[in-house]
């Protein structure tokens, strides 16, 4: 579709960060249409896409795991609020960002719209996250990559004390240590990957890995990133390098599409 983004998820909701059973934000029948209030947040390119697809609570008497409902609201549809964008770090004015802060006011929608059963839409979602959080971690094992490559240039090329850094044994420690973390973490997100084409979905050993892979992600990248940025000096917080932008990514990977913990 020549490039636009086409579809948005969205899911945290303010006051509940990505705690589902903690929503709020609900959605009920009158006649043939959904009616939805409430609010969510961090829905990302919100405002640049055809359509949302929003979890709601659906039935609050039944745990949401049974009662909440994934349903497509079009872009352009009355009572969706966009109150702002936010930005990740402090890059960006606030204000700016491609985050959306979404108000539902009476947000009416056919009924059709249901992505999936009513009541289903804990499943719809969790599909969504594990999807998004392989790919998060197969995008993480190609920054550990490149800042592994970025550190072995500079220890070959740096010379202080009148040594090549690679000539000290402390940096051949961290090249080495930061060897091990990535060949490890590689051959766990390929392993995940491996199980997700055995199991063609998303079953209950395939959770699980995935599980371990994000939790993993962020302190296997805080120590290589560290590293070469530490080995590169005042370069390496410089703009002048990518690695102050993968610091940045270290607490991101921490938190988006759900905590570590």
């Amino acid at each position: 579709l020549d490039g636009d983004i086409v579809s948005c998820f969205s899911m945290t909701e303010p006051q509940a960060g990505a705690d589902p059973g903690e929503f709020s934000c609900t959605a009920r029948l009158d006649g043939d249409e959904w009616v939805i209030e409430g609010e969510k947040w961090f829905a990302s390119h919100a405002d640049m896409a055809e359509f949302l697809i929003v979890m709601c609570i659906t039935n609050p008497e039944v745990a949401v795991h049974a009662g909440s409902t994934t349903i497509i609201v079009p872009r352009n549809a009355p009572g969706l609020e966009i109150i702002r964008n936010t930005a990740v770090g402090p890059k960006d004015e606030i204000g700016s960002g491609v985050h959306g802060y979404l108000r539902f006011n009476a947000c009416r929608v056919p009924r059709a719209n249901a992505l999936g059963e009513v009541g289903g839409g804990f499943k719809v979602a969790q599909s969504r996250l594990g999807g998004g959080r392989i790919h998060h971690a197969m995008r993480t094992v190609g920054m550990l990559n490149k800042a592994m490559e970025m550190m072995c240039e500079r220890a070959v090329s740096r010379v202080t004390k009148r040594e090549r850094l690679a000539d000290k044994q402390m940096v051949q420690e961290r090249i080495a240590d930061s060897y091990t973390q990535i060949t490890q973490f590689r051959l766990h997100v390929l392993y995940a990957a491996w199980l997700m084409d055995q199991d063609k979905g998303y079953t209950h050993r395939v959770r699980r890995e995935i599980s371990a892979i994000k939790a993993a992600m962020p302190g296997v990248l805080k120590d290589v990133v560290y590293r070469a940025l530490h080995l590169h000096g005042s370069l390496g917080m410089s703009n002048e390098m990518p690695l102050m932008d993968m610091w940045q990514d270290v607490p991101e990977m921490g938190i988006v599409d759900g905590r570590t913990e």
